[in-house]
């Protein structure tokens, strides 16, 4: 913290790299505390992700001015086995047709489901390279987001709605370290 006044003005401020509660309670007597400190011109908080509560907790949010970076990006390189470990919100199944031309190991029609991600002769629902997959994978983007931006393809009707609903995730992706 560095705290002072210049020209009878505040200029003291706080640069917070981790500030995490157990619960919404906590977070929000965290962030209380961060906010009351005397003499502070600013509070600057990196790493926050995307669906922060802080941003809703405030009666003027845009006086943040939060900016958004990118700070996580996956690359599934076993497409199988990591929708095979990933959770999914209903019991739908799904066929996806995958394109990679890195890893042409995964360049398959998978049947997804909560009983794993097994490739499969049938007809594809849905269509993407590996790179779209990895935008859904932990629930950054939704399926209808990369449809219209042209890098999803929905080969049945409805498949991009069912997927998003199996994708759904209650919460946005982030990682708190820097790795």
């Amino acid at each position: 913290m560095n705290a002072f006044f210049e020209h009878g003005v505040q200029t003291g401020n706080i640069f917070v790299v981790e500030a995490m509660g157990d619960s919404p309670e906590a977070t929000n007597a965290i962030w209380r505390f961060l906010l009351d400190i005397d003499w502070l011109a600013r509070v600057k908080a990196i790493y926050l992700p995307l669906d922060h509560p802080l941003l809703l907790s405030l009666a003027d949010p845009r006086r943040l001015n939060f900016l958004v970076r990118e700070g996580l990006w996956v690359r599934l390189i076993d497409v199988g086995a990591a929708l095979s470990a990933r959770g999914y919100a209903t019991d739908d199944a799904i066929v996806v047709e995958v394109a990679d031309a890195f890893c042409p190991w995964n360049a398959e029609r998978w049947r997804i489901s909560r009983g794993g991600a097994k490739r499969t002769a049938d007809q594809a629902d849905l269509s993407c390279n590996v790179a779209s997959l990895g935008c859904v994978y932990l629930g950054g983007f939704t399926f209808a987001q990369l449809a219209r931006s042209l890098r999803m393809k929905e080969m049945r009707a409805g498949a991009i709605a069912r997927a998003d609903a199996m994708f759904r995730s209650d919460r946005a992706p982030w990682c708190p370290e820097l790795f």
